[in-house]
């Protein structure tokens, strides 16, 4: 029962964050989204980090589920299959923006409250570590980093200019230009 409560509060803010951005994540509106009273809220979620932290554990479940399932459809990777589902990745960032609209938000809660930063940490190690896995190098290697950092780039850009679909091909042959270049072995 309890799980249930907040499953319907996770599920209700990410909701909100899709479609309404970092305006709709105050307490009572995420509650009245849920079909709670904000009491209720705040007794699964006593502090703004806590529901904060549950969002962030529920969008990794969800882009795990999605890394799986779009893994399961290719067979064993190899460095070319690799390469094409990273790629799936940066056309699916571009052309949804929701993912970008919700983690804008925390970005900014994670830099005014320690427990949400260290709540998006974690989350950016484990991203870091299927980045990793998927470029077939170790989780501290730069090329994982400015992999990361390009797409976090582009869901940014994807909020600021989302009239420019033909762009994501372009971008698309530019970073695939980057990883031709990019050295074979970490160093």
């Amino acid at each position: 029962m309890a799980e249930d409560v907040k499953a319907r509060i996770v599920d209700a803010a990410v909701r909100l964050l899709e479609s309404k951005g970092a305006k709709g994540f105050g307490q009572v509106r995420v509650a009245r989204e849920a079909g709670l009273q904000q009491g209720h809220l705040t007794y699964y979620f006593p502090k703004k980090s806590d529901l904060v932290a549950a969002v962030l554990a529920r969008l990794s479940e969800r882009a795990r589920g999605e890394f799986e399932r779009a893994l399961a459809h290719r067979g064993p990777l190899d460095a070319a299959a690799s390469e094409e589902v990273f790629f799936d990745l940066v056309r699916a960032l571009l052309r949804d923006r929701k993912r970008s609209r919700i983690l804008a938000p925390l970005l900014a809660e994670a830099v005014d409250d320690a427990e949400v930063g260290a709540a998006l940490g974690a989350q950016v190690r484990a991203q870091r570590a299927v980045m990793a896995s998927l470029l077939g190098r170790d989780a501290d290697d730069l090329d994982v980093h400015i992999a990361l950092a390009a797409l976090r780039g582009l869901g940014i850009e994807s909020l600021v200019a989302p009239d420019e679909p033909q762009h994501v091909e372009e971008v698309i042959a530019r970073f695939r230009a980057w990883f031709a270049r990019r050295p074979t072995t970490a160093g």
